[in-house]
């Protein structure tokens, strides 16, 4: 298992590294083994692809953060601290988030974002209706839509903002998810 997670991490370097000077588009998973130092049974055991390897770089980063911040009390503390991660990450973001096609960094964002909702709100017993499940996807997305084009314009607006604008597109019936 040790061995699985040095390998994961290798190739996790190694894609941070590659993708400050390339786009998602360009880089190729050949390259990305031969950096991180893999075969390519191992890569392709750990990873299908190399959307996977960036959508777990960020999904690893942000459950370290949450891990190490057990304080971090809501979704609007987590946004902050998730997006001081990624402005420390400017180039790697801006590279994977300006591929739109399948696979696409939005896309991974808008299930993780949805899922998360679910797994952290208030009352996890409670029954999620389907047209609450309808909302949390919509708001999912429009989140994960407005994140994109936080990264694609140079990370402006602040976060305080940020929240504002995705506070007010909440609906009504799934608020209480999110306070």
């Amino acid at each position: 298992m040790r061995q699985k997670e040095e390998a994961k991490d290798r190739i996790a370097r190694a894609c941070l590294e590659m993708l400050k000077t390339t786009s998602l588009d360009a880089l190729r998973a050949q390259d990305l083994m031969e950096k991180a130092g893999v075969s390519r049974s191992t890569f392709y055991r750990l990873f299908p692809d190399k959307y996977e390897v960036v959508n777990w770089i960020y999904k690893h980063k942000v459950d370290q953060i949450i891990k190490e911040n057990p304080n971090l009390r809501d979704w609007k503390e987590w946004t902050v601290a998730v997006h001081a991660y990624m402005r420390q990450h400017k180039q790697f973001f801006r590279n994977i988030a300006s591929y739109q096609g399948q696979n696409s960094f939005c896309e991974f964002l808008c299930g993780y974002f949805a899922n998360n909702t679910l797994r952290t709100r208030n009352d996890p017993d409670a029954k999620v209706t389907e047209d609450q499940l309808y909302g949390i996807r919509a708001f999912s997305l429009i989140a994960a839509h407005a994140t994109i084009d936080w990264i694609l314009n140079d990370f402006k607006p602040d976060d305080a903002t940020l929240i504002r604008r995705q506070e007010l597109c909440i609906p009504e019936f799934i608020r209480h998810f999110y306070d």
